[in-house]
């Protein structure tokens, strides 16, 4: 098996647009690409879906751990969000609440910021303790366009605002409110879940003059009453810095259903040194995800299971690499400041 690479999904929407650029979802399946080298057999996977190649290659792909909890369903979904307008209030439904509804999981998700203009915002998480009736109220206030000056609280008033920078993450667990301002350019880690309640949609319409549909009982019941998720204050990071030199590894998220950390390497070009990092999770038998967020670099790995002879394939801004797990230890090296945000799981491990 080779590192995989695949074609992005572009998905429209009324405040900007997707990139899905690992999927597994039906209907928005990525395909897989041709391989770096000119060999047939590099080539054998080109066309593939990604749920094709999990059902062709099993735990040799994903890892022996992960298809023994997850089988042929992918578990996770990588994503781009290019947010021209502000997007609606929203939540996302936990593990327990989607298998109520028949769901195969929640929505729990990790941003890492790509870019943000100056006046860009989000909103995460309760700036306090609410019950689900007050809030209900807040909500409602919203939707109704009451007047604030009048001590009538709308949602705008009560979710914790973020100036978010280019390198700075934020953990969402599924059932936190949350929103994405206008002008903001984001990796998405998540499970693979398209399920979205909407509370509040600034009161937009459609072409047609109608209002977008809200999900306000659905999105009652998904949100985590019990936090008062203050420390989404806490979370926010800036990771963007190169190190003076070596290799720097960030934690950036770590839950049941992901591993996520940032790699960032020293920039040695005037000296000619390359610098390295050894990637290998083959303890935890899980694949892994490589995206690149700047720089470059060589991505090294063994074309045959135990064979000392190793290909290379080139890693550049933007790129994903889906790790097979059978490839074992993989080594990245760079001598421009490349940046990765690397995932895999840790099944059992959490």
């Amino acid at each position: 098996m080779r590192p995989l690479k695949f074609e992005p999904v572009p998905i429209g929407t009324i405040w900007g647009g997707e990139d899905w650029i690992l999927s597994a979802m039906e209907g928005r399946q990525t395909i897989c690409l041709p391989g770096g080298n000119a060999m047939p057999e590099d080539n054998a996977d080109e066309g593939l879906s990604l749920s094709e190649l999990v059902c062709k290659y099993r735990e040799r792909l994903v890892g022996q751990k992960v298809w023994n909890k997850y089988g042929s369903r992918f578990p996770l979904l990588v994503k781009y969000i290019n947010s021209r307008q502000q997007l609606s209030v929203q939540v996302h439904p936990g593990d327990k609440m989607a298998d109520r509804k028949g769901l195969p999981n929640g929505k729990t998700e990790m941003w890492y910021v790509l870019e943000a203009k100056k006046d860009s915002e989000l909103l995460i998480g309760f700036s306090k303790r609410f019950s689900k009736q007050d809030f209900a109220k807040i909500v409602s206030n919203s939707i109704q366009e009451k007047d604030v000056k009048k001590g009538e609280k709308t949602l705008e008033d009560v979710l914790n605002r973020f100036t978010p920078k280019r390198g700075d993450w934020y953990f969402i667990p599924a059932g936190t409110v949350h929103s994405i301002g206008a002008g903001t350019r984001i990796l998405e880690i998540q499970q693979p879940s398209d399920i979205t309640y909407r509370l509040y949609d600034f009161n937009r319409v459609d072409v047609e003059g109608h209002r977008r549909h809200l999900d306000v009982e659905d999105a009652l019941d998904a949100i985590d009453f019990e936090e008062t998720q203050e420390e989404y204050v806490e979370v926010q990071r800036n990771v963007f810095d190169t190190p003076a030199s070596g290799v720097n590894v960030v934690p950036l998220a770590r839950c049941p259903h992901f591993v996520c950390n940032f790699i960032s390497f020293a920039s040695e070009s005037k000296n000619g040194i390359e610098q390295f990092y050894h990637l290998d999770n083959s303890r935890y038998e899980s694949f892994s995800v490589i995206v690149c967020t700047g720089g470059s670099g060589t991505l090294f790995y063994k074309s045959l299971p135990g064979s000392c002879i190793r290909d290379c394939i080139s890693v550049s801004d933007g790129d994903l690499y889906l790790i097979p797990a059978e490839l074992g230890a993989v080594e990245i090296r760079s001598l421009d400041e490349l940046q990765i945000v690397e995932t895999h799981l840790e099944v059992g491990e959490i």
